[in-house]
């Protein structure tokens, strides 16, 4: 049934996007970065999980668009963004962000990031603050010490021709619309390489980034026990934890309504 209402929720998406999009390309020195934007008001800018792109918020945008300037990227290497031979990583991530703002005048914004794109985010809190106005993390681990120990192993044995389920979905999208569909596998290798290294911040790093945050997890979160998105929420100085119930890592397509409320709320009054 959640599948069934993730899919009519993205064609959903579709259509309406169809009719309101702006979306554009800029040179960001090694990759050509690719953004949409909907909305007007105050700068919102969207950070996706790893392995997806913008699209993965489509339960997001349209209700976020009605209150915000909406900018979605595809970070770099996902979705339409061009790859470099650079490892991946969030401190990468964000020095794209850094430079994708400075070509579309955007001086300040807050920053939704689910999964990596919330790790991303934390990167903008500590090296970037001036660009930072809130922050809303979902599903954000902040070190690779979090994971449960079968799902950190699973990093380092995802096999580009024997892939599990969820990752066959992953790259069938991925080949819609990837700038070179045949990168795949070292796309996939380099996701993964990533996600064996990062996140590595450390409790005493969490507690510089004064920006008011909010953090979202399913309490039924299988990547990572609760309470070290609790141990995140103690360490930084202005941050709430809501934790969704029956939500899981995929929370914010679980339960959009409660999820959208909860941001909007939050950036628009607390």
């Amino acid at each position: 049934m959640a599948v069934i209402k993730m899919l009519i929720g993205k064609v959903k998406f579709n259509i309406w996007k169809k009719k309101n999009i702006v979306e554009n390309y800029v040179d960001i020195g090694d990759i050509k970065m690719h953004y949409v934007m909907f909305g007007t008001g105050e700068p919102v800018i969207l950070l996706h999980g790893g392995m997806v792109d913008h699209t993965s918020w489509f339960f997001q945008i349209k209700e976020l668009a009605k209150h915000f300037r909406i900018i979605a990227p595809d970070t770099r290497a996902h979705g339409r963004t061009t790859d470099s031979d650079k490892p991946l990583s969030y401190q990468l991530f964000a020095l794209d962000i850094y430079h994708l703002m400075e070509k579309i005048d955007i001086k300040k914004a807050s920053f939704i990031g689910w999964s990596d794109g919330g790790c991303t985010s934390l990167v903008l809190g500590l090296e970037y603050p001036e660009l930072v106005n809130k922050l809303v993390l979902i599903g954000t681990p902040y070190n690779i010490s979090n994971y449960y120990p079968e799902i950190f192993e699973q990093f380092g044995n995802v096999d580009p021709n024997n892939l599990p389920k969820g990752y066959k979905f992953i790259k069938k999208a991925y080949e819609k619309v990837a700038s070179n569909p045949d990168n795949w596998p070292n796309f996939l290798k380099k996701g993964m390489d990533m996600a064996m290294r990062e996140p590595n911040f450390t409790l005493e790093q969490l507690k510089i980034i004064e920006s008011p945050s909010l953090i979202i997890d399913g309490e039924k979160e299988l990547l990572y026990p609760l309470k070290t998105i609790q141990e995140m929420t103690d360490a930084m100085p202005n941050a709430r934890l809501e934790l969704i119930p029956g939500g899981t890592h995929l929370a914010l397509m679980e339960k959009p309504k409660q999820i959208n409320q909860l941001i909007i709320s939050f950036l628009k009054n607390d």
